[in-house]
């Protein structure tokens, strides 16, 4: 059942390193109005300039937000990061502004030169405008949730840079082998609305996923995860024959990072690995839930644990894309597959001595795979109006909203030139 490098572990009684990963979180969302249109009001003053602040910046639209957790060590403190970040946000939007809580965006005006790309730095501006020359502007507006897990340092101290480039390929590996899984679970958007798709370009029914299809942002690029040096070099050909414009032009739903240059990943290693395949959770005012954490660590733990498998992208690809266009309330086509899944992660659970907590996780995750209805994606499906999720999604808006209106202001750094470290930062909103 166990790998080699797994069995180590567990037999050093060491198991508790295999599941406590470092972990960060980035959240887009779209900046609206009162009545669900793309926000016309200026970029937030009072947190900092989107240009040079790490915590809370923007994306792709001047109205594409970004929030950024520095690395915690504890899925519990992530969240809150998370949710402490969002809350100065939020407080400081302007008056009848707030955080569209959709991973598709509002009704974009047919107009596309009336949407404002961001206002970054040259270099990035220019990025953004060469991006859009070969492709549809509407790619690049869906949102999600980036969860990047680091290995724990104390189980990585003693291997050499090639072992633990090979624990990073099989996280990889692991995560796109069981995509389908997670776009099944948490995949939540299910149409597009007004003037997303032009000419009909996109499902002529309610699916799963949107954004985790071939319809949504997704790489037109894949990656080669055969190993780290293959990675690397797919990436780097991809920039040589204009494939790609640069490193993060790779859009995959997994990527491996690490500050500078791809061209010495293999020599130094990936800081972690970073998974961009969930939907925004429009129950969650921070867009992602603790199930949604704990899973992915439990399946990271396991995945290292676990001796090699047969490894096929486009297989893995393909089985997401098919999960992705089915029905909303659809049993999934993989069903028997997830279970067996859950089976095997509920027993290395008993192995590593997990808590009650991780059992009932996945005993919840169980009854969805049983119950499709359950889905955040069939829930969504039901609060559809006139084609629309508009009026639902503007009332979880106002939601969190007030929410936010009653939270601590919990950083002053935020509204001044001096921009916090991760550790100043961190311990700010530990102490709120």
């Amino acid at each position: 059942m166990f790998s080699e490098f797994g069995k180590k572990i567990i037999n050093e009684n060491r198991a508790n390193l295999l599941v406590n990963f470092l972990i960060g979180l980035e959240v887009e969302r779209q900046r609206i109005d009162s009545d669900g249109h793309i926000s016309s009001f200026p970029y937030p003053q009072n947190i900092g300039d989107q240009q040079t602040n790490p915590w809370i910046t923007n994306d792709f639209m001047e109205t594409m937000t970004e929030v950024v957790t520095p690395v915690a060590a504890t899925p519990e403190d992530s969240l809150l990061y998370l949710e402490k970040i969002s809350n100065v946000l939020r407080r400081n939007l302007h008056d009848n502004e707030y955080l569209w809580p959709l991973s598709m965006p509002p009704e974009l005006p047919l107009d596309r030169s009336q949407v404002d790309v961001a206002h970054a730095n040259e270099e990035k501006r220019n990025y953004f405008f060469t991006w859009l020359k070969s492709h549809e502007l509407q790619e690049a507006t869906p949102c999600g949730i980036h969860v990047n897990l680091g290995l724990n340092p104390q189980l990585t101290k003693e291997l050499t840079v090639a072992e633990k480039n090979q624990l990073y390929i099989i996280l990889a590996q692991g995560f796109l082998r069981y995509r389908f899984m997670l776009t099944y679970f948490f995949g939540a958007s299910p149409l597009a609305e007004q003037n997303y798709f032009l000419n009909d370009q996109g499902p002529q029914k309610l699916v799963r996923s949107i954004r985790q299809s071939t319809y949504g942002f997704g790489t037109k690029y894949d990656g080669d995860f055969s190993d780290i040096e293959h990675y690397q070099q797919h990436i780097l050909a991809g920039i040589r024959d204009k494939k790609l414009l640069a490193e993060h032009d790779f859009h995959s739903p997994v990527r491996l990072r690490k500050s500078g240059s791809i061209k010495d990943l293999s020599a130094t290693s990936p800081a972690y690995l970073e998974l961009r395949m969930l939907d925004l959770n429009p129950w969650a005012s921070i867009g992602i839930s603790s199930d949604a954490v704990n899973l992915l660590r439990l399946m990271a733990a396991y995945f290292l644990a676990s001796p090699s498998a047969a490894y096929d992208l486009q297989e893995f690809n393909q089985m997401n894309e098919q999960v992705a266009l089915e029905s909303p309330g659809e049993h999934c086509r993989y069903q028997d597959v997830i279970l067996a899944f859950l089976k095997e992660l509920k027993q290395f659970a008993a192995t590593i001595q997990a808590s009650q907590s991780v059992y009932d996780m996945l005993d919840r995750f169980e009854t969805i795979t049983y119950q499709p209805s359950l889905t955040t994606n069939a829930r969504l499906a039901n609060e559809i109006q006139n084609n629309s999720l508009t009026a639902f999604a503007i009332k979880q808006a106002r939601l969190f909203q007030q929410r936010s209106a009653l939270a601590k202001n919990v950083y002053e750094g935020f509204r001044h030139e001096k921009i916090p470290s991760a550790e100043e930062l961190a311990q700010a909103l530990s102490n709120q």
